[in-house]
């Protein structure tokens, strides 16, 4: 494997400083908020600590706002985006109440930009043209009978699944990636959650794949979450995060992936876009399933606007989850519970934000011919919605 030699800038003492700090206290935080944190692989005695002194919600509150000030001052804007919003998801938590925009506001430090009709609408008649070449005899519902035919599960979406992981690593580690990583995952076959695919951390290194073969999906539609939550997404941006972020930089930071902070909207890009990375060159079905899984980003979160900012009725939530997002009853009131959640209901605009950062980011490195200097930035550096275009172009060949 050809693996580049080019680094990322090494921590300097006082990111560090500011960083351990940022890390340790999430890690407290998330003993009383615990969707706060969602892997860690920093110091296992920072851990202990955490757990053994948890400290009490009102100070780690405290601290956190001191920390996100000292580290604004410093430039630091990573450290104090993220510690701000270990601040408003403990405040929440505690029974502070945001307007939903607010929300969005403070815990990824964006503004909320709600799609345009134009654009949801484009993107629909897209699945439905693509649908409609693939079923041709549909009379209506293309998307539908496109869907409900081609489910699968039990072993066969495991196959699908194996299929896709074995694809994802030969682009990880057969020389398309330019950095080098090492493999510490299993993939488990579950039955009892309706998520499909999901990438899970268990205290303290244990890091599963676990798809779900009792919960039907198309072939495409499995290699798109798998792609989504392994290679080259969920698992393969943490890896590299861990093993040369922070072992190889020393950046603390990278050692923690807190949910609902700002480095989240970047993440959920790379994982948005990891199927269309792993298939550049798509076939009709792998792009509907693509574009149909994006069109269902976009319904959740109209749903989420609709509850909290529109106030209307779950019923009628439902009714348009189902309409716009081609959703059966189980995956709408599944996306249902996510959006009602004072925590999950914001974050389903990282999805929405995160992939329209990334393709920005990919059509510029294209653009530029920088494709493996953009790769080693987007997956190994600390990145916030602000920083992550900015950054990119000092990086990028002139």
């Amino acid at each position: 494997m050809s693996v580049r030699t080019a680094e990322l800038p090494a921590a300097t003492a006082a990111q560090i400083e500011l960083e351990t700090e940022l890390v340790q206290l999430a890690l407290r935080a998330a003993e009383h908020h615990p969707i706060l944190k969602a892997v860690y692989a920093g110091p296992p005695q920072w851990l202990v600590e955490a757990r053994r002194d948890p400290g009490t919600p009102e100070d780690l509150i405290s601290k956190a706002h001191d920390l996100a000030s000292r580290a604004k001052d410093a430039g630091h804007s990573y450290v104090a985006g993220q510690a701000r919003s270990v601040a408003v998801q403990l405040e929440v938590s505690r029974g502070r109440t945001l307007p939903y925009d607010r929300m969005v506001s403070e815990l990824l430090g964006v503004e909320l930009e709600v799609p345009q009709p134009d654009e949801v609408g484009a993107l629909r008649a897209e699945v439905e043209e693509l649908a409609g070449r693939l079923e041709p005899s549909a009379s209506s519902g293309a998307v539908t009978q496109w869907e409900s035919r081609r489910l699968v599960s039990g072993e066969a979406k495991w196959d699908v699944a194996i299929e896709t992981y074995v694809q994802g690593r030969r682009y990880a580690f057969g020389g398309e990636f330019p950095l080098e990583i090492r493999e510490s995952l299993e993939l488990i076959r579950i039955t009892d959650e309706i998520w499909s695919v999901n990438l899970s951390w268990y205290p303290p290194s244990r890091i599963t794949c676990e798809i779900n073969v009792a919960t039907p999906r198309t072939p495409e539609t499995v290699a798109f979450e798998v792609a989504h939550n392994i290679y080259p997404g969920d698992y393969l941006h943490l890896a590299v995060l861990h093993q040369h972020a922070f072992k190889r930089q020393g950046h603390v930071a990278a050692s923690i992936k807190l949910k609902n902070a700002p480095e989240s909207v970047i993440s959920e890009g790379i994982e948005e876009v990891a199927f269309l990375r792993l298939n550049p060159d798509p076939s009709a079905e792998q792009l509907l399933a693509c574009k149909l899984e994006w069109l269902r980003r976009m319904a959740t979160f109209a749903g989420a606007l609709s509850l909290q900012v529109e106030g209307r009725g779950e019923d009628e939530v439902l009714a348009a989850l189902a309409q716009d997002g081609f959703m059966d009853p189980a995956r709408a009131r599944f996306q249902l519970r996510l959006i009602k959640h004072p925590l999950w209901g914001p974050y389903q605009y990282t999805y929405l934000l995160g992939r329209k950062l990334v393709e920005e980011g990919d059509r510029r490195a294209v653009a530029r011919g920088g494709q493996q200097e953009y790769l080693q930035y987007l997956y190994s550096s600390l990145h916030t919605p602000q920083t992550f275009l900015a950054g990119l172009n000092q990086i990028l060949p002139a």
